[in-house]
């Protein structure tokens, strides 16, 4: 098996019952909402912070009455088919608009029971609007993996303050409305958006959520880059791709004018949460900037790069350092582990100093360099690069890289080179593409997966296989190079 896949379902259902609504919040906001059943004025629910209320709202006009009472009919039928005498007393009650003590007489019960049982049947109602709003969650963070493409969910490593502060700056009302998490490269910023837009308090904050990424320049085979003279991300390809993502097709074929007024009448309607990637180079900043101040607000937008925009006042910007030694201990047995190192993975902890003083805490560097050891001796691997060290991280992935592909097999080679036409490709895609039989493609990606060189996402059924941007940047300046030296 290559590497494990990651299966959404489960993932999101630990998140959801992680951050479950706490019960008796839920039943007095759901006696709450109850009490306004007739309320012809209601302009705001009680339990407009659920997904089932998003459910109920969203692309149509439904009124705030109309979709929350939806949300209490469908909860009042399922809770009549186990307890019939609490959905009873409910509607006699709140749908039929009886008083209490009318109630206590339909029932034939005295008033001061009525208001007990009614209390029981909240209680009941509660745990059914709960179970409901769980499911939703879990299968609206299912459909958002699968729509966005998500990049791989890994385990995170000493962020979980940087995590926390993103999470902060996305839900609370009084923050800028774009966040720039910045940082080397492999330092994890992808991963840390990443993890964070899967946090289920985001579902109700916004609307939807939109991932674009900055493509890398265009390559072409045997000629390398695309020159730099225009950005990686045109305004109306972003505009386009975010009308796409937000279901809003049909208004691709207008002219660019009306298609942006069409995207900042949409996002100025509600909160959307857009996440831009990998935008690296200043003209990218100079060409997108503009439009994103014209989005955003009350929608927030989130920028990743390696250049800092701490120039920009208005933008609130999360540098990310690299991993402490603990932290960095950490995710080299994590890694070890998940590719079947064990002697890595049970190492003490002065082998694991050992890469520390050598790589230092850049997560992606260590973990081609743990990817290393299922092919060479600890001491090797780190002799190799003991010339880089005190260089700066560029220099430090070159030679990572370089000992990398002195490892590789030849269909290994092969099939990496092909992965900048082919990110999130299948595996017919890579065999046309590579035109190596199934059997040496699967030893080229099984050696690639293990030297943390290709991506393996999906789950058991949808596998799709792409590299860093980093090592997509390393390969085209170099491995062509490198190739042709052979």
């Amino acid at each position: 098996m290559l590497v494990r896949g990651v299966i959404a379902t489960h993932l999101t259902k630990n998140l959801v019952m992680d951050t479950e609504i706490p019960l008796s919040k839920l039943q007095t906001d759901i006696h709450n909402a109850l009490k306004s059943w007739h309320d012809p004025h209601l302009d705001t629910s009680s339990l407009d912070y659920l997904q089932l209320y998003q459910q109920a709202t969203v692309g149509s006009s439904v009124s705030v009455r109309r979709a929350t009472n939806e949300i209490l009919l469908e909860a009042l039928e399922t809770l009549a088919v186990e307890h019939e005498h609490s959905a009873n007393l409910l509607r006699l009650h709140f749908l039929d608009g009886m008083l209490m003590h009318a109630v206590a007489n339909r029932l034939n019960i005295g008033q001061s029971t009525a208001y007990r049982k009614q209390q029981e049947a909240l209680h009941q109602l509660a745990l059914i609007i709960q179970a409901k709003e769980n499911q939703a969650r879990i299968e609206y963070q299912t459909h958002l993996e699968k729509r966005l493409r998500l990049p791989p969910n890994p385990q995170l490593f000493g962020v979980e303050d940087r995590l926390n502060g993103l999470l902060e700056a996305l839900t609370a009302p009084a923050t800028s409305w774009l966040t720039s998490v910045e940082g080397l490269g492999g330092i994890g910023k992808t991963a840390l958006v990443n993890a964070v837009i899967r946090r289920p308090e985001l579902i109700v904050e916004f609307q939807d959520i939109a991932w674009v990424s900055a493509k890398t320049r265009a390559f072409f085979p045997g000629m390398g880059f695309e020159n730099e003279t225009s950005p990686a991300l045109t305004v109306e390809t972003l505009i386009d791709t975010l009308l796409e993502q937000f279901n809003q097709t049909a208004l691709l074929t207008q002219s660019p004018q009306e298609k942006k007024a069409a995207l900042i009448r949409l996002l100025k309607q509600a909160p959307y949460l857009i996440v831009v990637d990998n935008l690296e180079t200043m003209i990218d900043f100079q060409t997108l900037l503009p439009v994103l101040w014209e989005i955003a607000n009350p929608s927030k937008v989130v920028l990743t790069s390696r250049h800092s925009l701490h120039a920009y006042p208005e933008i609130s910007c999360l540098t990310l350092a690299t991993l402490s030694p603990v932290d960095t201990y950490a995710l080299i047995r994590y890694e070890a582990k998940m590719r079947g190192l064990p002697m890595l993975a049970n190492a003490v902890e002065a082998d694991l100093d050992r890469i520390y003083q050598v790589v230092g805490g850049n997560p992606l560097a260590l973990k081609l360099v743990a990817g290393q050891t299922a092919f060479l001796p600890l001491s090797q691997v780190l002799d190799n690069l003991r010339v880089a060290r005190g260089k700066n991280i560029s220099e430090l992935y070159t030679y990572i890289y370089w000992q990398d592909w002195q490892m590789l097999t030849e269909p290994a080679r092969q099939t990496l080179l092909i992965m900048p036409l082919a990110q999130e490709g299948i595996l017919k895609h890579l065999l046309v593409l590579s035109r190596l039989e199934p059997s040496e493609l699967h030893d080229a990606l099984q050696q690639l997966a293990t030297l943390s060189l290709v991506q393996v996402e999906g789950d058991l059924e949808d596998r799709r296989y792409s590299i860093h941007r980093l090592t997509e940047t390393f390969l085209l300046n170099e491995a062509i190079r490198w190739q042709s030296s052979v």
